[in-house]
């Protein structure tokens, strides 16, 4: 910034002192001629501001002279310019969409965490490591919504349909998958021999009743201890 001041300045000297020389130069040719002193002076001055003038013109013609040029010869540098900006967008675009893509799968898995986790927390006293590994499985699928058929059935010891149903609801409020019917025939198929007999619709009427009863209760938040 400070050297095109710079630059300016040493210009504008330039022409000045140019526009100086000219008029001198004017005005001894008035002396010689047989002008008066006053006559000469005048021209001195008239020369130097129409030296300054033409100047001022000049410039501004040549500017406009210049990018008229630049416009009608080389009409392609803006048309090169614009697919550059509009291909600088889309890559910064692309890479925003990739971050949230990834940042929704790290919170997909991170639910999944939790879930998994509170499963095997709730289960292991009641359950062989077999069924628990089919649980976990089970819990992945619905957290995925994997067609049903990959369900299977899990038995468990010491738990009743009270402590499966408040289950079912832990599940279903953590992912908020589907609605409370898709839980209800979830928990059906995974514990057939305590909700076989069950209707879809009273599981999930009783998904969370009593929620203080039972070995496993309500809870609003899984990832609470």
């Amino acid at each position: 910034m400070h050297s095109k001041y710079f630059e300016n300045i040493v210009i504008y000297l330039s022409v000045l002192l140019g526009c100086i020389i000219l008029g001198v130069l004017a005005r001894m040719f008035a002396i010689s001629v047989g002008a008066d002193e006053f006559t000469a002076n005048i021209v001195f001055v008239a020369v130097t501001l129409f030296g300054i003038l033409v100047y001022g013109l000049l410039s501004i013609f040549i500017k406009d002279l210049f990018t008229l040029i630049k416009q009608r010869f080389f009409p392609k540098e803006k048309q090169v310019i614009e697919p550059i900006k509009k291909s600088n967008d889309s890559t910064r675009i692309d890479k925003i969409r990739t971050e949230q893509k990834q940042l929704i799968a790290d919170q997909e898995n991170n639910k999944k965490a939790i879930a998994l986790q509170y499963t095997q927390t709730v289960f292991a006293p009641y359950t062989s490591d077999k069924d628990l590994a089919l649980l976990s499985r089970n819990i992945t699928s619905y957290a995925e919504k994997k067609p049903t058929n990959e369900i299977q059935s899990v038995e468990v010891k010491k738990l009743n349909s009270i402590d499966l149903y408040h289950f079912g609801w832990n599940i279903w409020n953590h992912f908020r998958i589907g609605n409370q019917l898709q839980i209800a025939a979830f928990l059906k198929r995974v514990f057939p021999s305590i909700l076989g007999n069950v209707e879809t619709e009273t599981i999930k009427r009783h998904l969370k009743d009593d929620e203080q009863r039972g070995i496993i209760q309500i809870r609003k938040d899984l990832s609470e201890e």
